[in-house]
């Protein structure tokens, strides 16, 4: 059966919120996140704001350089969850395989669907009609390819990419838009003159891995449209995570520590609403990675006392990310692309074997 992928990306979603809630704020540019003069990031901007260069986990003090009547407003995360919560439940209207990949993000899988564009319509419609507020649409056979297209008619789009169509769109598309290409990437395709997917299918895998390492592969496989990944709704879902990509590599740990917190902020309210839908989860591992400048990555786990009551810890201890994080970079002396932190549940299967080695230990089995 040929997969119909929707994804759903909310436009500027913390800035939209705010501009809806204040109207005075409509027609000026307007970003979310750390105040100046804090050393911290934006987690978005308007569009307005962005026709001056001001983009998300961009340092606030530069922005305000590119813009100077940047009205900077600080987050508001249960704010932007109840809206989240709201638009979850429209997506649950239409899939039961729904797949969150942030407050204001989603793949919704509708293969059983007769017309994955008709549902596509039917959803924005319904957030609109709800919330006040415009989501951008994206209709693919994979995740890779309903991603590219919600970001093609950005703000309050829709775009669709028929299967027919793939390989014109794909084999004209601008190697920058792949995800995982930042600005380090762009220059290494440049060296290697490659600006489009076509040119980048005629790079040998040889060459590629040794710019790219382990994501060459993907690249590979994005080159050609192909991505195999599934939608995994919440019953499925194993670990949760949360992840900035910084316009500029980044060096400054102070910004790096805000916007650590600031991602834990993020990913606490998607764990409670996780466990609101799904019920009562027990974490086994919380985790940090890192991806730096000459795109290698690093990451630093810890396994937890997989007690019932573990989840409270983790949403009140921002302490033990900003110790993962502070181990990841004591790894390489390099500037950081990216950060992320999450947590990895512990399954069905693992809270039965550690009930049944406790009776044996007890001997009531």
């Amino acid at each position: 059966m040929n997969r119909k992928i929707i994804h759903v990306d909310m436009d500027c979603f913390y800035a939209q919120v705010e501009m809806r809630d204040r109207p005075e704020l409509k027609n000026v540019p307007v970003a979310v996140g750390g105040l100046p003069g804090t050393r911290s990031v934006l987690c978005t901007s308007n569009y307005i704001a962005r026709k001056y260069g001001v983009k998300s986990a961009m340092p606030t003090d530069y922005a305000l350089r590119l813009c100077p009547d940047l009205i900077v407003i600080e987050p508001n995360f249960d704010k932007y969850s109840n809206e989240s919560k709201k638009i979850q439940l429209i997506f649950d209207k239409y899939s039961k395989l729904v797949e969150p990949i942030s407050l204001d993000e989603a793949y919704l899988d509708v293969s059983i669907e007769s017309s994955a564009t008709s549902i596509a319509k039917k959803i924005k419609n319904d957030i609109f009609e709800q919330t006040n507020l415009t989501a951008s649409v994206g209709v693919a056979n994979n995740k890779f390819l309903a991603k590219i297209a919600s970001d093609w008619n950005k703000p309050n789009g829709l775009f669709v990419i028929l299967p027919k169509d793939i390989k014109s769109f794909v084999d004209q598309l601008p190697v920058k838009l792949i995800p995982g290409i930042g600005k380090k990437g762009i220059e290494v395709m440049t060296k290697l003159q490659v600006k489009t997917c076509l040119e980048l299918q005629q790079i040998s895998k040889e060459l590629l891995h040794s710019h790219f390492g382990i994501f060459s592969q993907s690249l590979i496989n994005y080159a050609q449209g192909i991505d195999d990944r599934l939608v995994q709704n919440d019953l499925q879902r194993k670990s949760i995570s949360v992840e900035t990509t910084f316009l500029e590599d980044i060096q400054d740990n102070e910004i790096l520590k805000f916007s650590l917190r600031t991602l834990h902020e993020e990913l606490c309210l998607r764990i409670k609403d996780h466990v609101e839908s799904v019920g009562p989860k027990t974490v086994k591992k919380i985790f940090v990675k890192v991806k730096f400048d000459d795109f290698s990555r690093t990451s630093c786990e810890i396994c937890l006392d997989q007690t019932d009551d573990n989840l409270d810890r983790i949403i009140n201890d921002a302490e033990a990310f900003q110790n993962l994080l502070n181990n990841c970079l004591k790894k390489k002396l390099k500037t950081v692309r990216l950060i992320g932190l999450g947590v990895k549940f512990k399954t069905k299967s693992e809270k039965e074997f550690n009930q049944q080695s406790l009776l044996t230990l007890c001997g009531l089995s």
